[in-house]
């Protein structure tokens, strides 16, 4: 986890960007410590009982990720503001109320499908196929879906095996679905 700063810290919202400063030394004019536009968030988890927000982003001048941990006194305030200001620029977003004792799924990232074997890529396959079969049809379900059947076709062309017109078949099945397409490009 990166540290931006062991001092308090101003944290600006603003209509496209996150961006925090260090204000110690002048109240009047901070330090920039660390900017992003809000497309960059690729996870934001919040505690209201311990008011801390836990974000991952993705960094494309370092082509990684970078994760997080911000006290916030006013927590909820931050959480729908950060909501409200995702949604207006079309950023899709999901939330999720996690009760105590409950485990969580990690999701997958880009990053996580591009280095999986290709076991456990069939292995998920078959997970997020089945999520979508149920229903549970979230941007992340179905984008993930995609990543990891299109890793799929990849890997078994590149070896001339016959399966990868299974996963070939199964990618333009579900693409063709008027629910996914809706899924994917966000219409209502």
């Amino acid at each position: 986890m990166e540290r931006l700063s062991e001092n308090e810290c101003t944290l600006v919202l603003t209509d496209d960007s996150i961006i925090i400063f260090d204000v110690t030394e002048n109240p009047q004019v901070g330090k920039l410590i660390f900017w992003s536009t809000l497309y960059s968030i690729i996870d934001a988890q919040v505690n209201k009982l311990q008011k801390f927000t836990m974000l991952r982003l993705f960094n494309d001048e370092t082509n990684k990720e970078i994760c997080f941990k911000i006290k916030i006194d006013n927590i909820l305030f931050f959480r729908e503001a950060l909501l409200k200001r995702m949604n207006s620029l079309s950023v899709r977003s999901e939330t999720k109320k996690i009760i105590k004792g409950e485990t969580v799924e990690k999701r997958l990232t880009d990053k996580d499908v591009l280095k999986m074997e290709i076991e456990n890529v069939v292995e998920n396959y078959k997970i997020f196929n089945d999520k979508i079969d149920k229903g549970d049809l979230s941007y992340y379900n179905v984008t993930t879906f995609f990543n990891l059947t299109q890793k799929a076709v990849e890997y078994y062309s590149a070896r001339n095996d016959e399966n990868h017109v299974f996963y070939l078949n199964a990618m333009k099945t579900i693409f063709g679905r008027e629910d996914i397409q809706k899924i994917l490009y966000g219409e209502n």
